[in-house]
């Protein structure tokens, strides 16, 4: 809770702008272009998207308020404030109007526009093209335009969407500038512009815990970070002092208009009335912000200030208080020791506010600011819900209601968290966390329709996927979708076997790698486990150098054979970076792949859903997943085991 309200800046401006990655990747990264097959052919028969494709359906999520999209329109956001006030309309109705009539789009509707394109990328110890770009090569190829493997065909006219711009020509390399802030030699720094270096965990003030760790544990510093390397909180103030220091000339203060979609926890999560979809553009219903549409809401944005309330705890925290999980939270108190603590801003936008001038200082205000850190949150929130259940709940915060866990505790040992309303495991008496335990025992309502663990589940596009009830669903038939080789089919290419990329056990993802002692358990590079029965099918050893290829790239590894492995399919896991002993291929030419170098993003649409109860968007707890675990590959021997790099 504490995190979330510091890390999106909830101090000074409400609401924010969250997203999820599935679905901008989806876009930006142009995958959806290469879907060769239509909604239609992934529901139960049902019909319920015939005529459609699976970015139609997407496009729909977002105009329906189901889904967060950036950029959300076809002009500026900041535009569409100045010329609301130009006629003379509040922000809102101004877009509303614009909609109706046409003059205005969603971006997602036009995404290879070079006005829709993602310009600027800053990776903050996130390792995307080296760990979690499902896809890719086509991150590869549309994102940074650079050398790819992608052989995919496009989709067919009668397979694309009909709702969206087609051109016919592609972009390459819509980004301008990718910055990575990294203390890791990773894939992502490999590819970027700008690496900022970063300090290690022994190398600065930070905070680690889990929703299923049930202790706060803080990282400090045995060094200083050596040479220009700068702390997490250093690095991202400098930018925030520069970027303020330019925006005086360049942008000031603006309005920025937010579409913000149906929020769980809130009443937008019961938009859609008895799971029934209409779609304004189709004339079924009006578009009503709230409703029918994202929430339109306008921030005042002093671009100047960045920096100032960056290292400020603003106003919003004692005149609105937080929320979550759709639980109030009046934190008065909180900031008030925060401002006796840390001191106040003196001047500029935060003045008088707490400094947060240090990561120490954050850390602290995350701690004050959180249930499981804080006993007297934890024991208000479980009140506030109370109220609104008829049922004891207070009693299990209660025992740690004078219990703030502050920075220097942890620096002392790990600190256990507090039960908390924020979670729905009880840590109460000191037992470990399980989740939904409040739920159970104390029978808090679930945040579902039904308020209990609910199987039925009667929204449109459930019921026509045929998923109304928990059924099984074989995995994707590759060769239907994409035209792949059929299973277990054999010819010059090789073997055709399933391809999962499991989470790996072996690895400390790049941290180390090049470790002589990494190195010789790992075999020096990447692996690819295969069983003994397909190998022996394309006359494979322990250790040979093998090549696996699909239409969405080629990865060159080494053979890990084991009878443990089921026949017909094979294991990459994941985040073995292309580092270290990646040689070029037979196939291209090229340096090989990684193991998201096969996968693809596959969306599925009962995941875009939103504004039904549970199937309400909220960060971190809804949105589409990558999908990835149906991919198939031809597997080979390669027929020169002398690799060259």
């Amino acid at each position: 809770m504490g995190f979330q309200h510091m890390a999106f800046a909830l101090d000074w401006q409400r609401p924010p702008r969250h997203m999820n990655q599935t679905a901008y990747w989806y876009v930006n990264t142009s995958q959806y272009r290469y879907d060769t097959f239509t909604a239609d052919d992934v529901d139960a028969g049902t019909g319920v998207f015939a005529g459609k494709g699976v970015m139609d359906l997407l496009a729909q999520s977002v105009r329906l308020g189901w889904t967060p999209s950036y950029p959300t329109f076809n002009r500026s956001s900041l535009a569409l404030a100045d010329e609301a006030d130009a006629a003379g309309l509040a922000p809102a109705d101004y877009v509303v109007d614009q909609l109706k009539s046409g003059a205005l789009k969603f971006a997602v509707e036009d995404p290879e526009a070079e006005e829709n394109h993602p310009r600027i990328l800053s990776l903050w110890r996130a390792n995307l093209l080296g760990s979690s770009a499902k896809g890719n090569e086509y991150f590869l190829k549309h994102l940074l335009g650079t050398d790819n493997a992608v052989t995919a065909e496009q989709a067919p006219p009668d397979k694309r969407p009909t709702g969206i711009e087609w051109p016919e020509h592609v972009p390459e390399g819509k980004l301008d500038l990718l910055m990575t802030i990294d203390f890791r030699m990773t894939s992502s720094t490999l590819f970027s512009d700008v690496v900022l270096p970063a300090a290690t965990w022994y190398e600065k003030h930070d905070l680690n815990t889990t929703d299923m760790h049930p202790f706060v544990h803080s990282f400090n510093p045995a060094i200083s970070p050596p040479w220009q390397s700068k702390t997490d909180w250093e690095a991202w103030k400098d930018v925030a002092k520069k970027f303020s220091e330019l925006a005086v000339d360049h942008l000031g203060t603006r309005r920025d208009v937010i579409a913000k979609p149906l929020w769980h926890d809130t009443p937008e999560a019961m938009a859609t009335v008895h799971g029934v979809v209409k779609d304004w553009r189709l004339g079924e219903c009006e578009p009503v912000p709230g409703k029918t549409l994202p929430v339109l809401a306008v921030a005042e944005r002093d671009y100047t200030a960045i920096y100032d309330k960056m290292t400020s705890i603003g106003p919003l925290m004692e005149k609105v208080g937080m929320l979550t999980k759709g639980v109030p939270y009046d934190v008065k108190r909180e900031v008030d020791i925060l401002r006796h603590r840390n001191g106040v801003a003196h001047g500029g936008a935060g003045n008088g506010q707490p400094r947060l001038d240090t990561d120490i200082h954050m850390a602290d205000a995350i701690l004050h600011l959180s249930g499981t850190t804080n006993g007297h949150l934890a024991t208000h929130g479980f009140k506030n819900v109370e109220k609104r259940t008829g049922t004891q709940l207070h009693d299990l915060a209660a025992e740690h209601e004078g219990k703030q866990i502050t920075f220097a505790d942890t620096q002392v040992a790990p600190v256990p968290v507090i039960t908390s309303p924020e979670w729905s495991g009880s840590e109460s008496g000191g037992r470990r966390y399980s989740p939904f335990t409040i739920n159970i025992e104390r029978k808090k309502p679930f945040h579902t329709l039904t308020g209990r663990q609910q199987f039925y589940l009667d929204h449109d596009w459930i019921l026509g996927m045929g998923e109304a009830l928990p059924v099984y669903r074989p995995p994707l038939n590759m060769t239907e979708l994409f035209g792949e080789a059929a299973l277990g089919e054999q010819n010059a290419l090789g073997v055709s076997v399933r391809y999962l990329t499991p989470h790996n056990k072996w690895s400390i993802h790049s941290e180390y790698q090049d470790n002589l002692f990494m190195l010789s358990l790992s075999r020096g590079g990447q692996t690819i486990w295969l069983s003994d029965v397909d190998a022996e099918k394309i006359g494979v050893a322990d250790n040979d150098w093998i090549e696996a290829v699909n239409r969405n790239g080629v990865v060159a590894a080494r053979a890990i054979v084991s009878h443990r492995m089921p026949e017909g399919t094979v294991y990459m896991h994941h985040a073995q970076d292309r580092l270290i002993d990646v040689p070029l291929t037979e196939t291209n030419g090229r340096r090989g792949g990684i193991h998201n170098s096969l996968t693809r993003i596959m969306m599925k649409p009962s995941h875009m859903i939103g504004g039904y109860a549970q199937f309400a968007y909220f960060f971190n707890y809804i949105g589409p997943t990558g999908n990835n675990r149906d991919e198939v590959t031809m597997i080979r021997r390669r027929a020169n085991q002398n690799v060259e790099y």
